[in-house]
């Protein structure tokens, strides 16, 4: 199992991004995900883009990928979704 952390230390919502599944995850300031997927470490199983509509992470890995907040709690895709878009 591989994770890789996302923090907000920004003043605004940021989405964070999961490739290639499309799937957004809004963070309030101070907020901190984590992305896990079933792939070992050793195979570089992320890359972590930042960008002007937030922030990317793309799993290279054929595994089915979740995102958790720092409770161990599941963050849907959608989570906190501003809704006129946020961008």
């Amino acid at each position: 199992m591989s994770k890789t952390s996302v923090s907000n230390e920004t003043s605004s919502m940021v989405c964070l991004w999961v490739e290639p599944w499309g799937t957004d995850h809004w963070m309030r300031p101070g907020e901190e995900f984590t992305v896990v997927t079933e792939s070992g470490p050793e195979k570089s199983p992320f890359n972590v883009v930042m960008h002007h509509q937030g922030i990317t992470v793309w799993v290279n890995s054929g595994h089915d990928t979740e995102v958790f907040d720092k409770d161990g709690g599941p963050v849907p895709c959608g989570h906190q979704r501003p809704a006129e878009g946020g961008f």
